[in-house]
């Protein structure tokens, strides 16, 4: 989650002015300087806005940021699909880095389906790397989603229609699960020479090399 400061500058008298900063930060950074600026007698009607237009106090987000210590946080999702016409079987690759606890992770995933199109394996990817985030207990927070089709991300930014069925359905899910953990997405796309881990973890799946870990990483 990624919150703004919205306050009150008291000036001389009774007369104040409407604040709201620019730059969203993370709910640690937030409570630090909500506590700094609680302190200064100049500032009054202290919150911070969420993503989602949502007002939270002081008060409420230390007591989210306790409850956040234990769930995955600093989240970044790669995802790729690989897709083999002649026996429709497509590959899934996953990464996902997050922080938990002052430690920093990587899940590397790989998944096998039937599916009928590359297109479709590349939201099937998705849709299981969302599924992995729920898996690992995280919610009510931020993650940077990165991948290498333009399809898939610019229909879920809403950018690009949809009139395919299949794909709709696949969007729906995707988009449902993300609204069920309260998280709130943001697409990058990148190319495929950044998104590598992902698209060798999709290729090794047709190689049936079946690939599932979980890593602490060096600070």
């Amino acid at each position: 989650m990624k919150l703004r400061a919205s306050m009150d500058i008291k000036l001389n008298g009774s007369f104040s002015v409407p604040f709201t900063a620019d730059d969203w930060i993370e709910v640690k950074d937030a409570v630090a300087i909500g506590r700094r600026l609680a302190q200064n007698p100049y500032v009054g009607s202290l919150e911070f806005e969420d993503e989602k237009g949502a007002f939270w106090t002081l008060k409420e987000l230390e007591k989210l940021k306790e409850e956040l210590a234990h769930e995955p946080d600093e989240i970044t999702v790669f995802f790729d699909g690989s897709y083999d016409k002649d026996s429709q079987l497509a590959g899934l690759g996953i990464v996902i880095y997050y922080s938990l606890g002052g430690e920093r992770y990587r899940v590397r995933k790989n998944k096998s389906f039937r599916l009928t199109t590359n297109n479709e394996a590349e939201y099937a990817a998705l849709y299981e790397a969302v599924n992995e985030l729920r898996d690992l207990g995280a919610s009510r927070n931020s993650v940077v989603i990165k991948g290498d089709s333009l399809v898939v991300l610019n229909q879920l930014e809403g950018d690009w229609p949809c009139y395919d069925p299949v794909h709709s359905k696949w969007l729906d899910k995707i988009e449902k699960q993300l609204k069920k953990l309260k998280l709130s997405p943001t697409y990058v796309q990148i190319s495929r020479k950044d998104n590598k881990e992902a698209d060798q973890l999709a290729k090794k799946m047709l190689e049936h090399t079946i690939v599932e870990s979980r890593t602490k990483l060096d600070k």
